[in-house]
């Protein structure tokens, strides 16, 4: 599962249904961004939980509670697009987390660890093994 979700998670920018892609606006002469304090209290109600802003992109990107993200133009506020961001779900699938500690600690790293056991075990042993052959 760990690999699984690897290669899906390097992939995410590829698949929109992943990560959604942001959106580009256009700046508009003479207009200023929007504040921090108008986005928090826009936000406020629907639990967000981080902002997102890439000037070089011309994107604004405020995430909200349950994996959802709001697209918005920097300067005048409007929704662009409000898409469903399912990055976090593998992360927790990845890391194990979704088990909980015990899924985190208890399997995950145990058998990381008996992997690299196998793996360094393996590297000792096959020298020799080979000069039996």
């Amino acid at each position: 599962m760990t690999v699984l979700t690897g290669i899906v998670l390097q992939l995410r920018d590829q698949f929109e249904w992943i990560q959604p892609a942001p959106v580009k606006s256009q700046a508009i002469a003479g207009s200023s961004l929007l504040s921090l304090e108008a986005i928090t209290e826009r936000f406020k109600d629907q639990g967000l939980e981080q902002i997102i802003y890439k000037p070089a992109k011309g994107s604004l990107v405020v995430r909200l509670r349950d994996d959802v993200e709001a697209h918005l133009h920097p300067q005048t506020g409007e929704i662009l697009k409000r898409a469903t961001r399912r990055t976090t779900f593998l992360i927790d699938l990845h890391q194990g987390s979704w088990l909980g500690k015990f899924g985190q600690y208890g399997v995950h790293v145990t058998t990381g660890l008996g992997l690299l056991f196998l793996i360094v075990s393996g590297l000792i042993i096959y020298p020799f093994k080979r000069k039996n052959l």
